[in-house]
């Protein structure tokens, strides 16, 4: 854990109670500091394994009247969510300039966008440093954001979609382009039909800095990643007639996975059903309920593992039982070719002639990957 003196901003802070326990800490990343808050849920526990949930604060955050975290962790009431839930929860700081912390999301939205700040980077460094800090079950992260930290989510989904396992983006739009995903994305979003500072509709922004930022629909985004995900129907689930808000489901798609539409006629560039901001808040729906019961839905898969295709050998392996628990046992094997378990990040966890001889019981639940001379398997620890 880092600690820096005040002047460069850093801090940690450490605030325990029976409701979880949050730690303020930082990271460098390509010779910057970054700041995050982790929220451990109420009776946290090192050895349970645990999902994760990135929440992204929206643009303009002010710098100077409070943590640029603390703001998205009060409307949205997701540390609330966490304690009652049993999951970790981050909130990841945009960096600061001219006072007010934003987030580069691709066409939007300055300044960090016009300073070229590499955020991914950022998320992806931080992944790497909680699941060693925590007990982080890799198959199950997930990320949510409201409007600029929403639109990070989207560029997430585009360019680290394999280490998410859904997304929750809400009051944006998509800006990062072209979006080609290594694999398929859940994603519920949320959006007021009338917030005035990203139109539902599509168009250039309601407000200063984004007035000359256009937009795309809702309906375009759903589209393309109903397409993206192979989704075979759209259905309209519940239709509120201008009197309610609609929910519309791509559903019978790749992997399983699904994409989820939630649109309010109520509140505006706000968080569903959460604590107010400066604007009208809907009172149709609680987005945090919502997605983390998506999220449930979801784990990780559908992974590009870099092997070979699948020679008439490779056909025949077999690794069971998937998911594990504490061994595995492989059949229809190569012969004389070494058994090797690496974690999502390619790391190697273990090597030998026989993986079903080791006890794999300590390792921490997440997705990994067993090679095989030029044969690869998916596996879940769990």
């Amino acid at each position: 854990m880092k600690k820096c003196g005040l002047s460069i901003g850093l801090i940690l802070v450490l605030l325990t109670s029976a409701f979880g326990q949050d730690v303020y800490d930082s990271i460098q990343v390509s010779g910057i500091w970054r700041t995050y808050m982790t929220h451990l849920p109420a009776g946290y526990d090192p050895g349970t394994s645990y999902p994760l949930v990135l929440g992204f604060h929206g643009g303009q955050q002010a710098a100077t009247s409070a943590l640029g975290w603390a703001a998205f962790a009060f409307q949205s009431e997701l540390s609330e969510k966490a304690d009652s839930e049993g999951f970790i929860v981050v909130y990841p700081e945009g960096r600061v300039f001219n006072q007010n912390r934003s987030w580069n999301a691709g066409a939007c939205c300055p300044p960090a966008m016009n300073q070229n700040v590499d955020d991914v980077g950022f998320v992806d460094r931080l992944l790497d440093t909680l699941r060693h800090q925590y007990p982080v079950d890799t198959t199950r992260v997930y990320a949510t954001g409201s409007s600029n930290g929403g639109m990070l989510c989207y560029r997430l989904a585009c360019e680290l979609g394999h280490r998410f396992a859904a997304m929750a983006p809400n009051a944006c739009s998509q800006m990062h382009a072209p979006c080609t995903p290594t694999n398929k994305v859940p994603i519920i979003s949320f959006h007021s039909k009338v917030d005035p500072i990203v139109p539902f509709s599509g168009g250039p922004g309601g407000a200063p800095p984004l007035t000359n930022i256009v937009f795309p629909s809702q309906d375009s985004i759903l589209q393309f990643w109903s397409l993206w995900n192979e989704c075979q129907t759209i259905d309209t689930v519940i239709n509120g007639n201008g009197t309610g808000y609609d929910l519309i489901k791509a559903q019978d798609c790749a992997c399983e996975v699904e994409v989820h539409q939630v649109a309010t006629t109520d509140g505006g560039h706000s968080w569903p059903g959460g604590n107010p901001n400066n604007n009208p808040v809907s009172t149709q729906v609680s987005a945090t309920d919502l997605l983390w019961s998506f999220f449930q839905d979801h784990t990780l898969g559908c992974l590009s593992t870099g092997a070979e295709e699948a020679s008439a050998t490779d056909a025949t392996l077999v690794v069971f039982p998937n998911p594990f628990t504490s061994t595995l046992q492989v059949a229809n094997a190569p012969r004389a070719e070494p058994h090797v378990l690496t974690d999502l990040l390619g790391q190697v966890i273990w090597t030998g002639p026989n993986i079903g001889q080791f006890d794999l019981s300590g390792l921490p639940n997440g997705l990994y990957f067993l090679r095989i001379g030029n044969s690869s398997r998916k596996i879940v620890k769990q």
